[in-house]
């Protein structure tokens, strides 16, 4: 069954994509069904006459290694996203309050309570919370590059709703904020099944920290470019340009992105053989899709390594949620900063967290190349000093009265959770599962979604007066959080394939043994309608004689190997097509001439 809203994506047969590809994952073997018409199959896939090289995709070819086209379209996507998250914040201002528009003085369109602003911006993490696990699964069912791109679209589609929602009454924004929640909350999970099929086991933490660059590139920048949007456009246009460039990129996505490499025709075959060798374990266990019976829910919520990626995940998003949502009120309060100075010192932690994480990425995959130490120890070492760093950090702001030193110490604590996102807890769920690191990482999203929701609460019980010693009882609480996530993680943490991860033997009763053909399933006939089995003294060898038991010692056996190849070679049948061994020395044989002893015009014509 096609997944309904993956018809942007153009799926077309196997056959047409890379005739002469073999995938080491069973599925991709099998054919599936085009959503366009042949004509218009034909017009994308169109190749040339010369080089064979289809010339549909908007990457060119050569530009870089496919694996990595799509690492930086993923962070695209994800800036994108970000971007769609800060954008009702900076808009919201003008929405509620009196604003100059150019010379002009706009009165506030709409009269909402403080109340009612804070339920418009809850509400997405209400839809946001519930499909976290759903998007991990859905990634384990269908294509993960298409529950991915159809997230991002549906996001983009509906923002550019937002101000005709808004128009109508609060309660249909609130609405629409739910749709959107649902839609992102689809998002993270699935870019880890992308990664699954694309990124081979030495580069993991350099794909991921190319990808999670994105979220954190779309706050530092979104925030400003949607500030300048609504102060010399307006507000709505905000919303209808970030709509425009999702629905935009989606489009690229859906052309350039495939589920795995050897359904993209786009890829070398180099590439491809390299990373699906370097996943050989994984592909060769594929051999269906999974399903909810056969998804392992019960060791996943037993794994110790899964429970220290959910604890460190959570910790983790408490910080974030922190500076998200607490920075400008922080410097506000505690140094009586203006809102223009506040918000550009908000934005500095988060680019040099992005400058970051692409250079620890990095360096954690070339000490797992080199052998420098085991993936568990490179995840423990780069986990262990990117949050205690960031916790030193945290403690010492909850001491200091000093605007600058806060400000340093911020922008090094996020530095250093770079180290944790690249080369930590954020890319450990493709070590311990790769077919489920999407399940695994919806998870842990959806139980990190719950520091989104607390930190506002804890924050705004703590800081009742607004003065500098209640935010640094904030900062000292969040250290201790991190270093609790830091003991947790090094001693439950694991580099390892999870034996769970490996899909279960089939529970329907087949013999694994019996002769069948791959591609076609036996028909289940009724005990009556069976042939019976023979004795052995009954069966015989094709010479009359009732067969000898198969050797004991290794020559022997060749032997008796040899002389069966012999017989194979000029099998006998009886006359009803029943094979040799059904019968005994009694029936009269007929051996069957071919039909054609030359081979003439057939695949053997030399």
């Amino acid at each position: 069954m096609e997944f309904p809203v993956a018809a942007f994506h153009s799926a077309y047969s196997y056959q047409r994509m890379a005739p002469n590809r073999i995938s080491l994952d069973p599925k991709d073997n099998e054919k599936d069904s085009s959503f366009l018409p042949a004509s218009w199959t034909n017009k994308l896939w169109s190749s040339s006459e010369t080089d064979g090289s289809t010339n549909f995709c908007p990457c060119p070819k050569g530009f870089m290694p496919k694996r990595y086209i799509v690492a930086v379209l993923a962070c695209i996507g994800f800036m994108i996203q970000y971007g769609i998250r800060t954008n009702l914040g900076i808009a919201v201002v003008d929405m509620v309050n009196n604003h100059t528009l150019g010379d002009l003085e706009v009165p506030a369109p709409f009269h909402w309570s403080q109340l009612t602003v804070g339920i418009i911006h809850g509400s997405f993490f209400w839809g946001f919370l519930l499909t976290k696990v759903l998007g991990g699964y859905l990634a384990v069912r269908f294509p993960a590059n298409r529950v991915f791109g159809a997230s991002v679209l549906c996001s983009a589609c509906l923002h550019m709703v937002v101000p005709v929602a808004a128009d109508l009454h609060y309660g249909v924004l609130i609405f629409v904020r739910i749709l959107q929640g649902l839609s992102e909350g689809m998002t993270f999970p699935s870019s880890y099944g992308v990664l699954s099929k694309w990124a081979p086991p030495l580069e993991r933490s350099r794909l991921t920290s190319i990808m999670v660059t994105g979220q954190y590139a779309g706050i530092l920048f979104g925030m400003p470019l949607s500030g300048v949007v609504t102060e010399y456009a307006g507000w709505p246009y905000a919303f209808y340009m970030y709509g425009a460039f999702g629905i935009t990129w989606s489009v690229i996505w859906a052309l350039c992105v495939w589920e795995s490499p050897s359904k993209d025709p786009t890829v070398s075959e180099e590439e491809c053989l390299f990373i699906e060798k370097s996943l050989g374990e994984f592909y060769q266990s594929s051999n269906q899709q999974s399903t909810a019976q056969e998804t392992p829910w019960r060791d996943i919520l037993t794994s110790p390594p899964v429970y220290a990626i959910l604890i460190t995940d959570t910790a983790f998003k408490w910080t974030l949620y922190l500076l998200l949502t607490n920075s400008p009120s922080y410097y506000m309060q505690a140094f009586d900063m203006q809102v223009e100075a506040s918000g550009l010192i908000t934005g500095m932690p988060f680019l040099f967290l992005a400058l970051c994480l692409p250079i620890a990425g990095s360096v954690g995959d070339w000490m797992r190349t080199k052998e420098v130490m085991s993936t568990t120890n490179v995840r423990r070492l780069f986990n262990t000093v990117g949050l205690s760093l960031q916790a030193l950090c945290f403690l010492i702001i909850g001491c200091t009265n000093s605007s600058v030193a806060s400000m340093t110490l911020l922008s090094i604590g996020m530095a250093s959770a770079g180290l944790t996102l690249s080369s930590g807890y954020n890319v450990n769920a493709l070590d311990i599962s790769p077919r489920y690191a999407s399940i695994i990482m919806g998870l842990s999203g959806a139980i990190a979604t719950l520091s989104g929701i607390l930190c506002p609460i804890v924050v705004g019980t703590i800081t009742v007066d607004k003065t500098a010693k209640q935010w640094g009882y904030v900062f000292i609480i969040s250290a201790v959080i991190l270093i609790i996530s830091v003991v947790f993680y090094f001693f439950l943490a694991s580099g390892e394939t999870q034996p769970w991860s490996n899909p279960k033997p089939r529970s329907d009763g087949a013999d694994d043994d019996d002769e069948e053909d791959v591609f076609v399933k036996k028909s289940k006939l009724p005990e009556w309608a069976k042939k019976p089995k023979m004795p052995d003294w009954f069966r015989t060898a094709g010479d009359g004689k009732p067969s000898s038991p198969e050797p004991q010692d290794e020559a022997a056996g060749k032997d008796a190997g040899r002389k069966a190849t012999d017989k194979l070679m000029a099998r006998s049948v009886v006359d009803d097509g029943s094979p040799i061994d059904w019968v005994d020395e009694s029936v009269n044989f007929v051996q069957i001439d071919p039909e054609n002893p030359y081979m003439y015009n057939t695949e053997r014509d030399f």
